[in-house]
């Protein structure tokens, strides 16, 4: 299979970023969620509206949580005691989301950058494989090269899957897809700073309370690391997202998006809704 050259890609594209620190309602339950899905939509309204001779439209969202929450995956609901294991989050101050895509629980906090890469397949088509990929690539072109970016399941992580953003034999992150007609979004989860030991045994224990069988990871709170402890220094999130942000300006200047479009408004309000409502059935 032929491999997506992540700097075609965004030359043959116009990038309009969305950056969740600039929405009203960022700090929300299911918010950033919501707009994911509603992405996907509204990328392709906008390519269905562009002036011919226009390159097509790709979306990239940047979605860095504010308050402390867990999202968990629908899997997540098949634990035997599912329930006991959401009031133990709760009890330790988080907020508890339930996503419709990826794979199983995920930590988020004010150390963790989300980013999600939203493509219409019918200016670019991308495989599966292809999305993931593309992604993996955006990841090794914002750091040092003297850090390897290697995608592989780390078996005893928190979430585990075959497209782990592995460095050092240790996972920095995880990548999910989501596809909705011709659309295509590749979000991407990285651990930029923040003490991820502790949000390995966050997990590890949620687990246990909820009586996870062997469909269920066995966290090992050793098995991921930050960016910031592989290069032994600070680096926040800003610092990180400002890197993907020069990987992006370096091959076609970036636009920024409007949170306030009415199209894009529009087709967000029943997907807020559905997101809201689908986290809801999990409140105690």
């Amino acid at each position: 299979m032929p491999q997506i050259d992540y700097q075609d890609f965004i030359n043959q594209h116009q990038i309009l970023v969305f950056d969740e620190k600039n929405n009203p309602d960022k700090d929300q339950r299911d918010v950033a969620l919501a707009y994911q899905d509603t992405f996907l939509r509204y990328l392709q309204v906008i390519n269905d509206q562009r002036k011919e001779g226009q390159k097509p439209y790709s979306i990239l969202h940047f979605y860095p949580l504010n308050v402390v929450t867990v999202y968990l995956g629908a899997k997540d609901k098949t634990l035997a005691q599912f329930s006991k294991g959401v009031e133990f989050l709760k009890e330790k101050g988080y907020v508890v989301s339930l996503r419709s895509h990826g794979g199983l629980g995920v930590v988020e906090d004010t150390g963790i950058l989300n980013f999600a890469l939203a493509t219409d397949n019918r200016s670019v088509k991308l495989a599966i494989e292809e999305a993931y990929q593309l992604i993996i690539d955006l990841v090794q072109a914002s750091l040092d090269n003297s850090l390897k970016v290697e995608a592989y399941e780390i078996v005893d992580s928190y979430c585990p899957g075959s497209y782990d953003i592995v460095i050092q034999n240790k996972k920095v992150g995880g990548i999910a897809q989501r596809r909705f007609k011709d659309g295509v979004t590749t979000a991407a989860y990285i651990g930029v700073q923040g003490d991820q030991i502790q949000r390995g045994e966050l997990m590890r224990d949620f687990y246990k309370i909820s009586h996870a069988d062997d469909r269920f990871p066995q966290v090992n709170p050793q098995s991921m690391t930050t960016l910031s402890d592989l290069i032994g220094q600070e680096m926040t999130v800003a610092d990180y997202q400002n890197r993907l942000l020069q990987v992006f300006n370096a091959y076609n200047k970036v636009q920024f998006g409007n949170y306030g479009d009415e199209q894009l408004h529009k087709l967000y309000l029943p997907l807020f809704d559905k997101a809201f409502q689908r986290s809801q059935q999990i409140q105690a």
